[in-house]
């Protein structure tokens, strides 16, 4: 586990979320996967640079009346199982599910996000046959793993990654033809890198929210005041300067691949 602290530049108003009891006196402890995440999480482990949730870290601290983020990594089967080493809240991209609820408590989502396929620039996935005939990657201990082989359902069984870089990267090298992501982290990819796309989205959607350890007394506060970023336009801020798009433009524009199931 790496472990980097950030200092903010003053206090919020801590009334504003209600009450929390940090780990850490005055520190936002938040635990990742290992960086870099496209568009979320920025630069290395041991020094973060940016990214969405980079920043919504940040906010959240000083909306909290913090002065300082600590950030840790560690790897995704290991906070989805529970283990956030001390951290105060996790922000990797998480869905709530009914496993995950039994160790862990969510928050408030901050997205709510289609999961979206991202190919190689070029390549065209007009209908769900296509999408079965071509080769998966996918991440380990995912909920976008289970779609793919609960709705997608691909003649081929995908290539596992414990990593979302590394499945990012089999896509790149053509080792596998297309993954699956949560739209939002798809935007970010493409943005980032012309040779992809994102070829098409599934009609269901997934939230995606801050993960606490079991017990918490801290996820009011932290809903608290992840919807009111939301309200007052900070998250959809924050999402166009690092994905280079808003969330909501982000759904409109990106064509629906019907599975036949919804």
């Amino acid at each position: 586990m790496v472990v980097c602290a950030v200092l903010l530049c003053g206090c919020g108003d801590l009334s504003a979320s209600g009450t929390f009891e940090p780990a850490r006196p005055q520190t936002l402890t938040v635990v990742t996967e290992p960086l870099p995440t496209d568009g979320f999480w920025e630069g290395s482990d041991d020094r973060p640079t940016g990214g969405l949730e980079f920043a919504m870290a940040r906010e959240l601290a000083h909306r909290l009346g913090l002065e300082r983020v600590e950030v840790r990594t560690a790897a995704f089967s290991r906070i989805v199982s529970g283990h956030l080493d001390g951290a105060d809240v996790a922000l990797a991209q998480l869905t709530p599910t009914e496993g995950r609820d039994r160790v862990l408590d969510f928050s408030t989502p901050y997205i709510h996000a289609s999961p979206a396929l991202v190919t190689q620039a070029g390549i065209e996935i007009p209908d769900v046959q296509t999408a079965q005939g071509m080769r998966f990657a996918t991440q380990a201990n995912t909920t976008l793993e289970e779609i793919v082989a609960d709705v997608i359902r691909p003649d081929r069984s995908p290539l596992r990654y414990e990593r979302q870089a590394d499945k990012l990267d089999a896509i790149r090298s053509g080792r596998a033809d297309v993954g699956l992501f949560d739209l939002p982290v798809a935007e970010a990819i493409v943005h980032a890198d012309p040779r992809l796309s994102v070829a098409a989205k599934l009609t269901m959607t997934e939230p995606i929210a801050a993960a606490l350890p079991e017990g918490s007394r801290n996820v009011e506060a932290v809903s608290a005041a992840l919807r009111a970023m939301e309200a007052d336009g900070s998250l959809d801020r924050l999402a166009e300067r690092w994905l280079g798009t808003s969330l909501t433009d982000s759904e409109n524009r990106v064509p629906l691949l019907r599975t036949g199931d919804r």
